[in-house]
């Protein structure tokens, strides 16, 4: 008697080993775009990244340890609680996440839901609208080095902006309605609850300065490599992909916004549609930016498809408010 099994399904782990496997075989048989790419990558997260964020994970890793957040977000939380409902201690993460961008929103996110001052479903929450590219990146990179229209800098710096607020408010209210619950009633409970923990005031030590310039070092590092593998990959589709006109260009943004952006900006399209495209990959983040913000989120159990979800939305919203200024406000 012949018996029937059931074949069982490929599973997501089974496609990611299958993809490291061949990622491997196409760095072997291109060694030079794999050189290159981890090369580029490697010195953008030198003279970029590492300069520019080490320092803000480190002091941010002190002004949580020694409980200075908490005077922080007082001050800001009758206006950004009133504007985002979220909790006293949700503040903190809104305003190093808009100064310093990727992945330090998160970063700030999830140190607060570790330590239990912030419930996961604020922490969600919070990442989705304080986690993109940074003033800097936007402002000096795209809309001056890239585009070469420092004109647009602020407006561009706006509409980026402007949607990733809308785009988490949006799926928030997604969330909600998919789980019947209010948002203030879950924030507020977890601020009530850890209210006399915070009355305790951490003193300074030099233990907790090591701890903090070592887990800056520690995320810096992850960061780094997560920088170096997409550049790699993004180098290999410049490099081998088929040249399909600017489809080529958005999919290496998808992987790696840095170079997509570089790649779009040197094609024949016209300013407007670049300024588009541009504008829809720095709010979508790319995969890399994705990997960052999952390397920072540590065991918080903090939602990267939910992440994904409003990152989805947020492009979409850039890509329509950008389409208005482009093609109906500008001449």
């Amino acid at each position: 008697m012949i018996s029937l099994t059931r074949r069982k399904p490929i599973t997501l782990n089974k496609l990611l080993k299958g993809f490291i496997l061949i990622f491997l075989i196409i760095m072997v048989l291109y060694p030079s775009a794999s050189f290159k790419g981890a090369t580029t990558g490697l010195l953008l997260w030198f003279h970029n990244v590492l300069p520019n964020l080490l320092p803000f994970i480190i002091v941010s890793n002190l002004i949580i340890s020694l409980d200075i957040a908490d005077k922080i977000s007082s001050f800001f939380f009758p206006l950004l609680g009133r504007i985002f409902n979220v909790s006293k201690n949700g503040c903190y993460p809104i305003i190093i996440g808009f100064l310093s961008g990727i992945p330090m929103g998160a970063k700030a996110t999830s140190d607060l839901v570790e330590k239990g001052k912030i419930s996961h479903h604020e922490g969600n929450f919070l990442i989705t609208m304080c986690n993109n590219a940074s003033p800097m990146f936007i402002i000096g990179y795209i809309a001056i080095s890239a585009l070469k229209l420092p004109h647009i800098k602020y407006t561009l710096f706006f509409i980026i902006y402007i949607s990733a607020i809308i785009s988490a408010l949006v799926s928030r209210l997604i969330y909600n309605i998919g789980v019947k619950r209010s948002n203030r009633f879950s924030f507020v409970k977890t601020q009530e609850i850890y209210l006399q923990d915070n009355r305790r005031q951490n003193p300074f030590s030099f233990e907790i300065l090591d701890n903090s310039i070592m887990n800056g070092f520690e995320v810096i590092t992850k960061i780094g490599g997560y920088i170096i593998l997409f550049s790699i990959i993004a180098q290999i589709i410049s490099e081998i992909g088929p040249n399909t006109g600017y489809f080529k260009p958005i999919f290496m943004g998808i992987v790696e916004i840095t170079t997509g952006i570089n790649q779009i900006c040197g094609t024949g399209l016209d300013i407007k549609t670049k300024i588009v495209l541009v504008a829809t990959l720095t709010s979508f983040g790319g995969l890399s930016g994705m990997a960052q913000t999952r390397s920072v989120l540590g065991n918080t159990r903090l939602s990267i498809g939910y992440y994904l979800f409003a990152k989805i939305v947020n492009a979409s919203i850039t890509f329509l408010l950008t389409s208005i200024y482009v093609y109906l406000l500008i001449n």
